[in-house]
Order: structure tokens, then C-alpha cells, then sequence
């Protein structure tokens, strides 16, 4: 994966995707059977039908339906310790991140560094270290995204909300506003640049600050 950010995202979609199909598959595969089974045939009578005024016969253990029980409570922990799980760690940077605070308003991108330096549209972070984004918003609701290095935090006004990622591979990567923000929402657009760790620092460095 391009990042770590992405990683851990797309390892929890894989996660609900593998037990939904799973869920999918045993499901309609059991109603195939049952359909065939119990289905009407003139010259037998269904097993287990009951007459008029008969009483069905006595169950014994609801073995199937402990059963069901317990895997559907199984699925449904592991969707939620994998979901929390992938937010604590996504919340959760390393003491050596390189933090950067990105201000969302409309409709734009302002990013702020350590040294003090305010750069619009165009955030710079180094490659293969990790970075931490402080994300909040200077009017309405908005949403910093980065949809190849699986990034998605909200901006909202009078809040911070962090979140990490080390990406790996330099390049130039397209911010949009994920969060419905009013007529110019379509047009919020930014740049994510991921330099090389010596090229970022020799940018740093020409802007008053030392990043180490």
C-alpha cells in the first residue's frame, strides 16, 4: 500500500467485505436448501407438514438457533472490535510525527507548519515519516480527504480531530472536500505533495524552520 493511512483502512474494508460475503453465502445457501427440501411435490408430502387441527411434533434442542446466535454475535464483535481498533490506531501517532494543522474553510485548504509558516491549497510532508494532520474548520462542516493514501477527517468548526499516516511513496496526491460544504464544494480542491525526506527539509529549511 502507498501508505500506512491506507493500509489500515482498506484492511477493515477487506474485513467487513470477507465476513459479508461469508454472512451471504451461508445464508442463501441454506434457503436454497431449505427451498429444495420442504418443497411441494404431488406425489409426496412435504416432510414435516401438519394436517388440519394436528399438532406439530415436539422440537427437541434449538441446536440451529444457538448456533446462529453465536455466529452472528461472533461477526458482529469482530466488525466492532476492527472498526475501534482501526480508529485507535489511526488517532494515535507516533511521538516522532511531524505534525501539521490544516484549517478547512470555503472553499480551500490552509495548511500551517511548527515554524509558523501558512501555506494555501498546497501542503508539503516528507515521504516515509510519519505525519501528523490537527484538522478543524473556520466556518461549516468539512471533510479533509486524500482518497489514495486513505485519509478522511472531518473538519468542524470549534473542534480538532487528528490523524496519522507515513506515506511511502513521493508523489503529488489530490485533497477533496469529503462533506457536502455549499456551492463551491465542488471546486475545494487541494494538493498533497509527498517530497523526499532530504527535498522536504531543504524546503523546510527555506521557509525558517527545521523540522528535526
Amino acid at each position: 500500500m502507498v501508505s500506512t493511512s491506507a493500509e489500515a483502512v482498506y484492511g477493515l474494508f477487506n474485513l467487513f467485505l470477507t465476513l459479508g460475503t461469508l454472512v451471504g453465502v451461508v445464508v442463501g445457501s441454506y434457503m436454497i436448501y431449505n427451498l429444495l427440501r420442504y418443497r411441494a411435490r404431488e406425489d409426496k408430502p412435504a416432510e414435516g407438514e401438519v394436517s388440519l387441527g394436528e399438532l406439530p411434533p415436539r422440537q427437541g434442542f434449538p441446536i440451529k438457533l444457538l448456533l446462529s446466535l453465536v455466529l452472528s454475535s461472533a461477526i458482529v464483535i469482530s466488525l466492532i472490535v476492527g472498526t475501534f481498533s482501526t480508529l485507535e490506531y489511526l488517532e494515535s501517532p507516533p511521538r516522532d510525527s511531524f505534525e501539521i494543522r490544516v484549517t478547512a474553510f470555503q472553499w480551500g485548504w490552509e495548511f500551517t507548519y511548527p515554524n509558523g509558516v501558512v501555506v494555501l491549497g498546497e501542503g508539503r510532508i516528507p515521504a516515509n515519516r510519519p505525519v501528523k494532520f490537527i484538522v478543524t474548520s473556520r466556518d461549516v462542516f468539512h471533510k479533509f480527504g486524500v482518497l489514495e493514501l486513505g485519509i478522511g477527517i472531518d473538519a468542524i468548526p470549534g473542534k480538532i480531530n487528528s490523524y496519522w499516516t507515513q506515506v511511502r511513496v513521493p508523489g503529488t496526491y489530490e485533497i477533496r472536500c469529503f462533506e457536502l460544504c455549499g456551492t463551491g464544494h465542488g471546486v475545494m480542491i487541494g494538493k498533497l505533495v509527498v517530497m523526499e525526506p532530504s527535498e522536504f527539509e531543504r524546503w523546510y529549511q527555506s521557509q525558517g524552520g527545521v523540522s528535526k
